[in-house]
């Protein structure tokens, strides 16, 4: 996953540590490389977030940043 994609989604927490979720499958039933899942950790270890982001061929890319209990916090897209 491109990383300043994800210094986007870490741009208002920059105390926190990511740690990629993985095992995660697309719907397609295989693993999918354009798309990735974080825990937000804080500096003692609880999971304070989670961040889905994703990559596209076409250069369409995003993120969505959920508090812990699966609020949408912040999204962004970007295209190239």
């Amino acid at each position: 996953m491109n990383s300043d994609l994800l210094n986007h989604a870490l741009f208002n927490a920059p105390n926190v540590t990511l740690q990629e979720i993985s095992g995660e499958d697309s719907s397609e039933g295989g693993s999918d490389i354009s798309r990735s899942s974080f825990e937000m950790l804080s500096e003692r270890g609880e999971v304070i977030g989670y961040i889905k982001a994703w990559h596209d061929d076409d250069d369409y890319a995003g993120f969505v940043h959920f508090d812990s209990a699966g609020n949408v916090v912040d999204w962004k897209t970007f295209k190239k």
